[in-house]
């Protein structure tokens, strides 16, 4: 006769059986759902991310970079851009020119009046609309 913990065991490593070959059969036979599921939860993060910069964007429009007390400020909102922008690989990669024009106004402050802020919001404003709208389409494709 069985004892109660040998009976725990073996129901314990019939489960464990069982387990593995539901995670072999998912491997084998349903891969590309699996991929799918990763795929979606990345797209997730890109689009969070890219939330984060918009709600930047809009911190950013509500200071005068002409104004010389606010222009700290933008300056500042400009590094949290860049540090999230040169922090994501997706990033890094879509909005390079955008890194390079940031990176500029942040060496050189005396550069950046209100014209060139707006023109570089309204620049990545867009970049980040096709980003998102690309990001919506490979969802949809898969």
């Amino acid at each position: 006769m069985l004892q109660s913990g040998e009976i725990v065991s073996l129901i314990a490593d019939i489960f464990t059986i069982v387990a593995s070959g539901i995670a072999i059969y998912l491997f084998l036979f349903q891969r590309s759902k699996i991929s799918n599921a990763f795929n979606l939860l990345l797209n997730y993060s890109t689009q969070l991310t890219l939330s984060e910069l918009k709600s930047k964007l809009d911190r950013l429009n509500h200071f005068n970079a002409s104004d010389s007390t606010q222009k700290i400020e933008v300056i500042n909102i400009l590094h949290e851009i860049q540090g999230q922008t040169t922090g994501n690989d997706f990033l890094k990669e879509n909005l390079k020119n955008i890194i390079l024009k940031i990176e500029g106004f942040i060496d050189k402050p005396k550069s950046l009046n209100e014209p060139k802020k707006r023109s570089l919001v309204h620049e990545l404003r867009e970049s980040i609309r096709n980003l998102d709208f690309d990001s919506y389409n490979k969802i949809i494709k898969k």
